[in-house]
């Protein structure tokens, strides 16, 4: 069977979803990552507030265990009332006193919302009830700690669909069957997690991938909660959310076969990484960027990273800056790691690059043959650029590296505001944006 499963072609999106699927490749890809090649331990910390798609076989407690065998820490809460809701009164987890008071209790970095199991696929009740009690709950996780993440539980569809009533006069379509619940399903938690900008465990469609590929059941007799082999599965694609860390090759199988939880890890792990974007994963980590360039042992820094307030430098010799796209001089030669850490409020990134810096205090062009030189400003306050007859930008920057003034460059001159005594640094960049020289100016 595990043979069968890497052959097969991963399509596990709804039909309407092709430009989704991915090639076999991807998931082999997955396939060659050693289970037992983690990064250091990771401590979490999750409340689950859902019903008996929770409970049943303790998802919480399965996740948990797959986080010791790997070395990992999952200390976590629940509140799992049988048919309960999110929105729906008076069994709802957005006014339960209980699920408010537990989100209450931690520091959560993850509070779990899943929903009744026919909800979602029910338009009136997705609009009326879903979508305000998700709202309300991810206001009141916010309140408490702004930088814990909503993670919604994507659950999977009824075994062959059909009509599914939550109440009387309150029902879904007609589904064929698992596949086209199942779009329903995807379709109501992504739209929900989209408009809070929050994470999703894709559990359902991790089940799509495994029913359609193996045949295998997942779903208990009736036909609706799961068996033992579909929680372990939804305990899987949790653990690769909440720790970011592949399943694949944890030795706790559950009391499943070894085979069994193979294939299972497998399919969490590749629904869950092969499309981590779409699932909103990382969508609140910055991404850390930047650009080195040196010139006669100044480093000059184009800062390309996202989703940052705040920025820490280090130029690898002692010293540091927490300017934006700061200008740093030194003082000796010798392989510098310069190191940048982008924040926003809640989370950090950061990335590393060596630079080498050679020949300290020789004025040498970067990217031009002829010696650029800048000489003035003039009473005017233009500034010409000696052997630059071209268009480009002058950047200037103070001894600090900030930088105080941005000048556009026509036929090698620039007008410039008054330049004070001291010394200040520059750059001169070419119409395509590629450096052409930079150097020092002393008044």
């Amino acid at each position: 069977m595990v043979e069968k499963f890497r052959k097969i072609r991963l399509r596990y999106f709804s039909r309407k979803d092709r430009k989704l699927s991915t090639p076999a490749v991807l998931f082999l890809l997955l396939l060659l990552i050693p289970g037992s090649f983690y990064p250091q331990p990771i401590n979490r910390k999750a409340l689950f507030l859902g019903n008996s798609y929770t409970y049943v076989n303790n998802l919480p407690g399965l996740v948990a265990a797959l986080a010791h065998f790997a070395g990992d820490s999952l200390f976590f809460g629940s509140n799992t009332p049988g048919g309960y809701t999110l929105g729906w009164q008076p069994i709802a987890h957005a006014t339960d006193p209980v699920s408010l008071a537990k989100i209450h209790e931690q520091s959560w970095d993850f509070v779990v919302l899943q929903e009744q199991s026919q909800i979602p696929a029910i338009p009136i009740l997705r609009d009326s009830c879903m979508i305000p009690g998700s709202q309300s709950l991810f206001d009141s996780v916010k309140s408490v700690n702004p930088c814990s993440r909503v993670l919604f539980y994507l659950t999977w569809g009824r075994r062959y669909g059909g009509i599914q009533c939550f109440v009387p006069n309150y029902c879904s379509p007609n589904f064929t069957d698992f596949n086209q619940m199942q779009d329903s399903l995807t379709m109501a938690y992504k739209m929900v997690a989209d408009s809070l900008s929050s994470w999703i465990a894709p559990v359902g469609v991790a089940w799509r991938l495994v029913i359609g590929t193996t045949g295998m059941v997942l779903h208990d007799a009736d036909d609706s909660h799961p068996n033992l082999k579909g929680s372990y599965l939804a305990a899987c694609v949790f653990y690769a959310v909440i720790f970011g860390k592949h399943s694949h090759g944890i030795a706790y199988t559950a009391g499943l076969s070894p085979d069994t939880a193979n294939i299972l890890q497998q399919a969490a792990d590749s629904i869950t990484f092969g499309y981590a974007a779409h699932w909103n994963l990382n969508n609140d980590i910055p991404g850390a960027a930047f650009i080195p360039t040196l010139s006669s042992g100044t480093l000059y820094t184009q800062n390309l990273s996202t989703g940052a307030g705040s920025w820490f430098w280090d130029f690898g010799d002692g010293q540091t800056s927490t300017l934006f796209e700061p200008v740093h001089v030194y003082s000796a030669s010798g392989s510098f790691p310069v190191r940048l850490r982008a924040c926003n409020s809640c989370f950090c990134d950061s990335v590393t690059h060596p630079v080498v810096v050679t020949g300290v205090g020789i004025q040498t062009p970067v990217n031009e043959p002829a010696d650029i030189t800048p000489v003035g400003p003039d009473e005017s306050g233009i500034i010409t650029l000696l052997n630059f007859p071209g268009d480009g930008t002058l950047f200037l920057y103070s001894a600090k590296g900030e930088c105080t003034g941005i000048y556009p460059v026509h036929s090698g001159k620039t007008l410039v505001p008054l330049i004070e005594h001291g010394m200040w640094l520059w750059k001169l960049s070419t119409r395509d944006s590629k450096i052409a020289a930079a150097g020092k100016i002393v008044r």
